[in-house]
């Protein structure tokens, strides 16, 4: 349902000015296509002759369909999810990596590919890594052409005539199909280079980026010139992108997935002269079952082999152990092999079945880890012990990150600072004993394991575990077996430190023994491979998911298992395997659209009594940062040619969508997430039908999950919400702007409604500070309590008059929302709004906190588990007290998705399990935490005084806790301990006579508490609003962090109360707010609204 705007560039024949109602409907503009549905959209463009893009649209559905068909008839199958997706690349004359699972169809498509083209009477070659992949497609490929397509093959073992054959085809261009060997490249180098061919498919990719030769090779037989090939690798070298020439016109180049990844930076050609890279399968789609053995049994482990029988990896910590099991589990009878001397060998009959049991080492880089791919045998992976990093804490041998961590946490050197590990050493023994570095190592890497007795740092190795047991579940002709991974470890702190890294980095949990059901894991590891190997109709489909952050893209396809990355336009496409198929991720990078400044009424036409807003791309100067939607070469600004323009972004997105079964637009769970998925939605819905849009509400596995179960359609009532409140925004900020500028002559000034209010609230408050200036004495008292009088005190006592002792539960704050988050770390870590506002935008894009724009205090099951979780993880459960907060919004409050604190949160970043937190990330980070934490415990039970003293003669009341009972939520958020009154008269130690103001000045943290409080801005706009009024020079921050108005601002709100206060009332802005929610709830007609607002402002714009 169209919300009644129109479109710049959106019209699919033109890229003209179209209506969303249209677009919706898939129609072209009325300029192209006047009729309202016609049945052949294709044929009236003709036949009007007013046929343009549109036909690029129509002759590939055409071309697909063709190419569907035909392989079809010929294979007697219909294309697999995969083939779907790369048929549709090849119909757009596009090169890309093929990254999928083994079983899936690589090869088949490649030959039809090739055998489609010939139709054509186009030229394609297939490169295989061996003699035997070139001779069996050789005979497939004979029987499935027609007669007139010219196949020839070349191997070394042919015979000579079969040779002669092939060779003067080859020189006389006389051939469709050439195939032939990895080594024929090498060694034709210089034929090859002058051949063009329209399609390349090289099966092996690894065999070929041997020889970085190749790669020049392959790009020549695609048509592009050595020199430009020259040019290319030379600007590439300087670490610059290449921009190939737009008039090189290349064939196709479709390589396999490499095994590893592609060294040296030859491979980058691939990237700037044909838009892809080399991609690998690192598919982290994985079905595992973890469970954890509290003790090292080898009578545990012989009854656990007795269940699984086959299909076993098993991996000691060292050799001697792994040679230790393999000798007793001989004893038992067992068919096991071991790795340490006969790898090839025992891994061969491992292969076949002659053994069941194979043992190795645990390593990263092992044979065994991560150089097997055989999901069909292996089946279980068990581990004898925790892999581990282990590093000695003598202080001459402690390794370089300790050490450096615990100098710098001491202040002993630098955070900047970079001495050398016998540097760090020297300085270590002049300030610490081995006992105190051991003791602050402790105190410091607490998620990690510190051994005293044998001076020793133990960290669990992730990534050799998760390797190492993945193993067991992989991708296997199109099913995602199932696995089990079996970890004896009896130190449970290695073991909690291992569960943690594993919950962050895969987002897998690990189970104990007690809750396994061994009976049905085996039966579930069975039947996974069954159905593997059963004729099953294919599942796998492209799935496009469009974000507006570029962070946000790389987070998911990180968390997915990011196999390979192209540049399309403007933008960035990851892709990732998955075990529904392949997966790709891209962004918007924010708004693409935004209302026109000229026409109508500040960019909104009024049509047959109805308001239509009119969009336009946004454009953005990439020299001077300028944003602007008039369509122009250069920056109305600076003049600047460098503009990135939103049209090129929508382009990229209506091609990259032609690729996907499915489209999921994903963009924030907000009416601007809302606007921008519409924005999106009415510009691809004429290329493509299956669109449709999920909200996320947290960046990782789980939540990706959740929300592909709530998929939906775009919420047209926050839609218009959204559309009203920029309309309203444009309309009053444009007049009111208009009027600052021609009053002060200044091009630059801006007045919205909020805005306009908030500066009224810092002017007035200035007034209010000013005159509230007062005397008062800070007395020190001789039992430490410190009191603030108002007055200026005389007396050298303070006499207790009357004390109570009273004991009480203290309940904790909620968790945060947007407003009190801003407030209190703003306030706490003296950072501005904007700030916090990007360092929570940050956290929430790479998968840390829920999402930060909300003004609920909810907490969900899910996050109320995380807080369980963690308190059973720190001996803590006891304390443990669930508590929703509120049962309406469908955001949360702002939480951790994950129970990891900040303290090893830091020891991670240290390990490299996390790049990209600062210390302010951390610092935020441990607030939210802390607070969420604080808001899922239990009540602090407390003693406190509540005392009346004698002053001077004036009676004044203290309430102060005085003793802690019961802990509880003071464990997150420490309370105040006072020093006990008794009923006595007390010395007055120290006095101190100050002046005070009664009326405390504004600071960014208090201006977001009265916007909160008095229902003016909302939480995505608390920190814009504040960063607005600092941008234009009518406020500043003094050295106390207060904000306060500069004459200038004073001036500027004065002219807008004494001429347009109606305007800028705080009661009328309240009443716009409640009735643009009643807007978003469907509640209130969007065009009456608009209506309402027009003539509201219609005196406004007549005044001129």
């Amino acid at each position: 349902m169209a919300v009644n705007s129109k479109y710049h560039h959106s019209c699919i024949n033109c890229g003209g000015l179209n209506t969303d109602e249209r677009n919706e409907r898939g129609l072209p503009c009325e300029v192209c296509l006047p009729e309202d549905s016609p049945s052949d959209i294709y044929r009236a463009l003709l036949e009007r002759k007013t046929l343009k893009e549109y036909r690029f649209y129509h002759e590939f559905w055409n071309e697909y369909e063709d190419f569907r068909s035909f392989f079809k008839k010929k294979f007697g199958k219909d294309l697999t999810g995969y083939q779907r997706l790369w048929a549709k690349r090849i119909v757009q004359g596009k090169s890309f990596t093929m990254v999928a699972p083994t079983g899936v169809g690589k090869t088949t498509f490649g030959m039809m590919t090739a055998l489609w083209l010939a139709r054509k009477g186009k030229k394609s070659a297939l490169v295989f890594p061996t003699v035997t992949l070139v001779k069996q497609t050789l005979e497939r490929l004979q029987k499935l052409a027609d007669e007139k397509v010219k196949i020839f093959g070349f191997y070394s073992s042919m015979k000579k005539e079969e040779k002669e054959k092939f060779e003067k085809s080859f020189e006389e261009d006389d051939y469709h199909i050439l195939v032939f060997s990895t080594q024929f490249v090498s060694k034709n180098r210089e034929k090859l280079s002058q051949k063009r061919f329209d399609f390349v498919f090289v099966d092996d990719v690894d065999a070929v980026l041997k020889a970085s030769r190749n790669i020049d090779t392959l790009l020549m037989m695609v048509g592009i010139p050595e020199e430009i090939i020259r040019k290319a690798f030379s600007t590439i070298k300087q670490g610059k992108i290449y921009e190939r020439p737009k008039n090189l016109k290349p064939g196709i180049l479709v390589v396999s997935s490499a095994t590893a990844k592609p060294r040296g930076i030859r491979p980058l050609l691939f990237r700037d002269l044909l838009n892809f890279t080399v991609g690998r399968l690192v598919s982290v789609a994985r079905n595992i079952t973890h469970v954890r053995i509290s003790s090292r049994s080898k009578e545990k482990l012989v009854e656990l082999l007795e269940i699984f029988r086959d299909g076993i990896l098993i991996f000691a910590q060292t050799e001697e152990e792994g040679k230790e099991l393999y000798e007793y589990l001989k004893r038992f009878k067992f068919n096991v092999g071991e790795t340490w001397s006969e790898f090839e060998k025992n891994f061969e009959d491992f292969k076949v079945g002659k053994i069941n049991i194979l043992i190795g080492v645990q390593a990263y880089y092992g044979k065994l880890t991560r150089g097997v791919d055989l999901p069909e045998r292996i089946k279980y992976v068990i581990f004898w012990g925790t892999p581990s990093m282990r590093f000695s804490l003598e202080l001459d041998k402690a390794p370089r990150f300790v050490l450096a961590r615990v100098l710098k946490e001491m202040g002993l050197i630098k955070a900047q600072e970079n001495p050398d590990v016998e540097e760090l050493r020297k300085i270590a023994k002049e300030h610490l004993t081995q006992k105190e570095f051991v003791e602050k190592v402790k105190e410091m890497f607490r998620g990690v394991v510190v051994k005293d007795e044998d001076l020793e740092l133990i960290i669990p190795d992730v990534y050799t575990y998760i390797q190492a047991s993945g193993r067991s579940s992989r991708i296997l002709n199109g099913v995602l077996v199932k696995g089990v991974s079996v970890i004896f470890e009896e130190d449970e702190e290695i073991f909690e430190s291992l569960k943690t890294r594993l919950l962050l980095i895969a987002e897998e949990e690990i189970i104990e023994e007690a809750e396994a059901n061994w009976k049905e894991l085996v039966h579930e590891v069975e039947e996974s491979r069954r159905r593997s190997e059963r004729e099953l109709t294919d599942t796998s489909r492209s799935l496009l998911i469009i974000v507006e952050s570029p962070t946000k893209a790389e987070t998911l396809s990180r968390f997915l298992g990011r196999a390979s990355s192209r540049k399309e336009r403007n933008i960035i496409v990851h892709e990732a395997v998955t075990g529904e198929g392949v997966i790709l991720f891209t962004a918007t990078r924010g708004h693409v659209y935004d209302l026109v400044t000229k026409g109508g009424i500040h960019g909104v036409e009024e049509e047959n009594g109805k308001f239509v807003p009119v969009y336009n791309s946004l454009k953005r100067c990439r020299d001077c940062g300028y944003q602007f939607t008039e369509d122009r070469d250069e920056c109305p600004v600076c003049s600047s040619k460098n503009i990135d323009d939103k049209t090129e972004t929508l382009r990229a997105l209506r091609e990259i969508s032609l690729e996907a079964d499915e489209i999921l637009v994903a963009t924030d769970p907000d009416v601007e997430g809302e606007k921008i998925s519409w924005d999106v939605t009415q510009y691809l819905l004429p290329s493509t039908r299956s669109l449709r849009r999920i909200e996320m509400h947290e960046i990782t596995r789980y939540g990706f999950k959740k929300a592909r179960e709530s998929v939906r359609f775009v919420d047209f009532n926050l839609v218009k919400a959204q559309i009203v409140r920029r309309v309203q925004d444009r309309w009053i900020g444009f007049e009111l702007s208009g009027k600052l500028q021609k009053r002060f002559g200044r091009s630059n000034l801006s007045a919205g409604r909020v805005q306009s209010t908030v500066l009224g609230w810092i002017v007035e408050r200035e007034e209010e500070y000013k005159k509230s200036e007062k005397d008062f004495t800070l007395l020190v008292l001789e039992n430490g309590v410190n009191l603030e009088v108002e007055g200026k005190i005389a007396d050298d006592v303070v006499t207790v008059v009357e004390l109570q002792e009273a004991e009480e539960e203290k309940n904790p704050l909620p968790p945060y929302t947007t407003s009190s988050a801003l407030s209190e770390i703003s306030q706490k870590l003296r950072l501005g709004v904007q700030e916090v506002m990007d360092i929570l935008q940050d956290l929430f894009e790479k998968g840390f906190i829920t999402y930060h724009r909300t003004d609920s205090t909810r907490i969900s099951l899910e996050g109320q588990n995380v807080a369980r979780t963690y308190l059973r993880k720190i001996g803590k459960e006891d304390i443990f007290m669930g508590r929703s907060w509120s049962t309406e919004g469908a955001h949360e409050a702002i939480r951790p998705v994950k129970p990891i604190d900040a303290r090893e949160l830091e020891e991670m970043i240290e390990e490299g399990l996390i790049a990209d937190l600062t210390k302010k990330h951390l610092r935020v980070y441990e607030l939210i935490f802390n607070r969420f934490l604080a808001s899922q415990s239990a009540a602090v039970k407390v003693k406190k005084q509540i005392v009346t003293v004698d002053v001077d003669g004036k009676r004044m009341g203290i309430e102060q806790i005085v003793e802690i009972l019961r802990d509880g939520w003071n464990l997150f958020v420490p309370l105040t301990v006072s020093p006990r009154f008794e009923h006595r008269t007390y010395k007055i130690k120290e006095k101190k006579f100050y002046k005070k103001h009664t009326v405390p000045l504004f600071t960014q943290a208090s201006i977001v508490e009265e916007m909160k409080k008095r229902g003016i801005g909302r939480p995505s706009t608390y920190a814009k609003i504040v960063e607005v009024l600092f941008r234009r020079g009518y406020v500043y921050e003094d050295k106390y962090k207060r904000v306060r108005p500069t004459r200038f601002g004073v001036m500027v709100y004065s002219y807008l109360k004494e001429r347009y206060e109606k305007y800028v009332t705080e009661e009328t802005t309240r009443r716009l707010e409640e009735i643009m929610d009643k807007v978003e709830r469907g509640e209130k007609d969007y065009q009456a609204t608009l209506r309402l607002l027009y003539e509201e402002i219609k005196s406004l714009m007549e005044e001129g």
